[in-house]
């Protein structure tokens, strides 16, 4: 159950303690039906046996989880209806390492991104879902070491710094509260239909650019508007289980195993969609040719081998992966065919980020059935849900005359 500070965990330190935000991974899930409860239970059971470190608390000051006591019973809570307040209640140095909310046909998944990253998630749903549906042909080892990124670094030169705190911030304005109100949680979503979003994706062939440059420079640009910067600063997460062996990809690996590159261009107000998105398609591929991601590993790992303290670790983690008032995260495509409960149909699925008090905001793409959705998890003022809902809008018009 102990994970110790010896590289394998080098990463659980990245989202801790981060003010006004809950460092969460979320899956929302429509069924066409109503799950066995009892086959559930049973599949985290599974679930638990392969992953141990799910039901432990973290221990931040010796950056490890610790074994509890806690059961799948204190994971799964059946309730009459889902209310995303509970979010709020989440604390992953006092509480098992997800949680579980199930409604009748719908279900709500709250995973610690101190365990595991988006794709770590990800893997934790299919897993999950295998388990409900062949609970004894579920035989798996779950890995988490970074040997792979150690040889990756080994390999390659330091040529980049990957400044990760630009002098212009994109950011919203913080709004008036002379009424007083109640901040409440809310999913904002909004979709794109899946003809729409092929176009999108023809689109983008054509230009020479990827769909994820074109994310980030639509949303950067709704956000501009809304602040006046003339520069688009946005980090970039990316999965480095892509640079593993392949034997490597294979494995499950429920961890948190992602880099960051930081995007910084300058971007006139006034600059057409197609000339920024073109432009950040430019500073990616300098960034990865330069594997600008390992920047924040490579010092990490020097500082750990010379017997840094988790307190060091930890400055490391906000000068290479401190979480911007503004973000975006792109947790690709659910898997359709792996996120299946035994004959039940998913009907649709959502995956995003953690709750974040405004005017901190979080843009997560996804897509489901080929149907592109934009997520935020939101605290906020209805006055300040309404500004999260006009860029989130402003963003998707973007996309829709690209």
């Amino acid at each position: 159950m102990r994970s110790n500070n010896d590289g394998r965990s080098i990463k659980y330190i990245t989202y801790s303690g981060v003010s006004g935000t809950v460092s969460d991974c979320t899956g929302r899930i429509r069924l066409s039906g109503p799950l066995d409860h009892d086959r559930l239970i049973k599949a985290a059971q599974r679930v638990h046996q392969i992953i141990p470190e799910l039901l432990g608390q973290y221990d931040l000051e010796n950056n490890q989880f610790i074994n509890a006591g806690f059961t799948e019973r204190d994971v799964i809570h059946f309730v009459d209806r889902l209310q995303e307040g509970v979010a709020g209640d989440l604390d992953w140095e006092r509480q098992p390492q997800w949680a579980i909310y199930v409604s009748n046909q719908q279900l709500i998944v709250y995973g610690s991104h101190i365990l595991f990253d988006g794709a770590g998630f990800k893997e934790l749903l299919y897993l999950l879902a295998a388990a409900y549906n062949h609970p004894k042909q579920v035989q798996l080892k779950n890995h988490q070491d970074i040997d792979g990124i150690k040889r990756l670094i080994k390999q390659t030169f330091s040529t980049s710094q990957n400044n990760d705190h630009p002098k212009k911030k994109l950011f919203l304005p913080k709004l008036a509260n002379p009424q007083g109100a109640s901040a409440v949680y809310q999913v904002i979503v909004q979709r794109i239909s899946t003809d729409l979003f092929q176009k999108l994706h023809q689109r983008t062939h054509e230009v020479g650019i990827t769909l994820n440059d074109l994310f980030m420079a639509a949303f950067g640009k709704a956000v501009q508007q809304y602040c006046g910067i003339d520069e688009i600063n946005l980090a970039c997460p990316t999965d480095m289980r892509q640079y593993l062996s392949d034997a490597d990809q294979q494995q499950l690996r429920v961890q948190n195993l992602t880099g960051r590159y930081n995007v910084g261009i300058k971007a006139p107000l006034d600059e057409n969609l197609v000339d920024t998105a073109m432009h950040i398609h430019e500073d990616m591929n300098a960034a990865k040719e330069q594997h600008a991601f390992l920047e924040s590993f490579r010092k990490m790992l020097n500082n750990l081998a010379q017997g840094a303290t988790v307190q060091k670790l930890q400055r490391d983690v906000e000068q290479h992966y401190h979480v911007r008032e503004i973000a975006y995260t792109n947790m690709a495509i659910v898997d359709e065919q792996r996120l299946a409960f035994a004959g039940i149909k998913v009907q649709k699925a959502v995956l995003s980020g953690g709750f974040r008090r405004m005017p901190h905001y979080q843009i997560c793409v996804n897509t489901f059935k080929n149907q592109l959705s934009l997520v935020a998890n939101v605290i906020g003022t209805p006055a300040e849900m309404q500004l999260a809902k006009a860029v989130m809008t402003m963003m998707r018009l973007y996309l829709l005359t690209f």
